[in-house]
């Protein structure tokens, strides 16, 4: 079992498998919001993602930006959180 950051490639682990095949876990501490990797091959890798604030409301606008982002949307749940990062 591998421990490593991300691989220079960018959008595969260094076994050649594709990121979005990865096992993925989020979590939130009082430091930062993070998302940990596990591709099957055992490299692990964990990335920062932006914080969140939850006290924030959402606007009408932001949810149906989301609604129409998903209305045509085939694939995992990290692809659409990357996407809408975009």
């Amino acid at each position: 079992m591998g421990r490593s950051k991300r691989s220079q490639e960018g959008e595969h682990c260094r076994c050649g498998l594709p990121h979005r095949t990865s096992n993925v876990a989020s979590y939130r501490t009082h430091l930062g919001s993070y998302r940990y990797h596990r591709c099957d091959c055992g490299t692990e890798w964990t990335e920062r993602v932006p914080h969140v604030d939850p006290s924030v409301p959402v606007s009408g606008d932001e949810v149906l930006e989301v609604h129409l982002l998903m209305a045509g949307f085939e694939g995992g749940l990290t692809e659409l959180i990357d996407i809408s990062q975009t």
